[in-house]
């Protein structure tokens, strides 16, 4: 503080009468610098785990106006989708690219003056399954199909291991796929086997031969003709009941139902059919067993549970500044008796279409449960993203910027 000023105030002898006034102090400033603000910072969590296909993540950065920011430490996989510097209170938006790799990664990101690190697991190598896992010919030959089921990263091929079998189509793909072949006639007396190698399984395939006569007198039985599961996966197991070299076949009627084993059969056998998760509409179809006699054959039907689903909020509008908001998804099974005791057997992921909605918490969920998500803000024109829960989707709209 500068100490108060003296006026002295005296007469000059020499020219007469005068006042001259003399500032006692100079030097002084009427302005001092206000001193610089001591920033603080915090972050809403300090980590963030992903698995191996990535996604988009966020971090509140929690400071005062005037208190300036940046990210460090986001290169290789990790990506900013937002600014890397600022001032003030903000929102970080990043992504994570998908790990093509076994080994699990971890990243440290420094905001500011605190450390956020980011952790993703690695890819499993791949695995392989095959449906049917055996076929049946008569000695007249056909064409028939394998359904390959694998990761959407991994590679396959297919070959014959018989001179009579023969790939139609689908000799290689990545990810699941279908492979078709064909078995030629067999006009020798006796029957005979052979194989494809596919991916990293082996279908086994026999074949009748001209001297193997279908009997007369072929009675088949099909036990049990209805399933009724409930929406988690789950392997159906029939019989089929006949004298021996009586014929036979199985092929699924929807593209969800599998036969892993028994497609094809002589005498009596069992059947093993896949049925996946459905947390969608419920759903029916069937298993087409038949044979050469007039009854022609059986079908097997199942008709598996599903949900149905509702949003307590179909749309939001945000402010440009962004912000919070949530709503509330409601489920049904049907039938309810597959839903449990607290009617909460439905599972569900909530997922954003854009980086600049995130979604709070983790996925999937179950039973009837509270959606969070965050905006983060606006610098350009009006925005509008959705959030997809099942076939319910929740329209986000934002403000432009001022």
């Amino acid at each position: 503080m500068c100490p108060t000023r003296r006026l002295i105030v005296g007469r000059h002898r020499a020219f007469g009468l005068g006042l001259v006034a003399l500032a006692a102090l100079a030097g002084c400033d009427s302005n001092p610098t206000k001193p610089s603000p001591v920033c603080s910072y915090a972050l809403t969590s300090d980590s963030q785990s992903f698995s191996q296909d990535g996604g988009t993540g966020t971090i509140g950065l929690t400071t005062d106006a005037s208190c300036a920011w940046s990210v460090e430490g986001a290169s290789d996989w990790v990506t900013l989708s937002s600014a890397p510097s600022g001032t003030g209170p903000a929102t970080v938006t990043y992504t994570v690219l998908p790990n093509m790799d076994p080994a699990a990664r971890e990243k440290t990101l420094r905001v500011a003056d605190r450390a956020y690190t980011i952790n993703q697991t690695g890819r499993e190598p791949c695995a392989y399954a095959i449906a049917p896992e055996e076929q049946r010919f008569s000695d007249e030959g056909g064409t028939a199909t394998v359904q390959v089921t694998t990761g959407s990263a991994c590679s396959w091929s297919a070959k014959s291991m018989a001179p009579w079998l023969t790939i139609s189509s689908g000799g290689s793909g990545r990810g699941s796929g279908t492979v078709t072949y064909k078995a030629d006639s067999n006009n020798a007396t006796d029957a005979r086997s052979g194989a494809l190698s596919v991916a990293t399984r082996i279908l086994t395939v026999s074949q009748d031969g001209e001297g193997t006569p279908q009997p007369a007198d072929c009675h088949y039985s099909v036990t049990p003709v209805q399933f009724e599961p409930c929406m988690p996966a789950i392997r159906l197991t029939v019989s089929v009941d006949t004298q021996p070299r009586c014929q036979w076949t199985a092929t699924p009627g929807a593209p969800w139902l599998t036969v892993r084993s028994g497609s094809a059969g002589a005498g009596p056998g069992t059947i093993t059919i896949s049925v996946p998760d459905n947390y969608d509409a419920p759903r029916d179809g069937a298993v087409m067993v038949r044979w050469p006699t007039p009854t022609a054959g059986q079908n097997i039907r199942v008709e598996q549970a599903g949900c149905f689903y509702a949003v307590s909020q179909a749309s939001f509008t945000i402010a440009a500044a962004g912000g919070s908001a949530s709503f509330d998804v409601i489920q049904q099974s049907v039938p309810n008796t597959c839903g449990g005791p607290l009617q909460d057997r439905c599972v569900w992921t909530a997922t954003s279409s854009v980086p600049w909605i995130s979604i709070s918490g983790g996925m999937p969920r179950a039973g009837d449960n509270p959606v969070a998500f965050t905006v983060s803000a606006n610098t350009g024109g009006t925005r509008t993203g959705r959030i997809t829960v099942r076939d319910k989707v929740v329209t986000v709209t934002q403000s432009a910027a001022p």
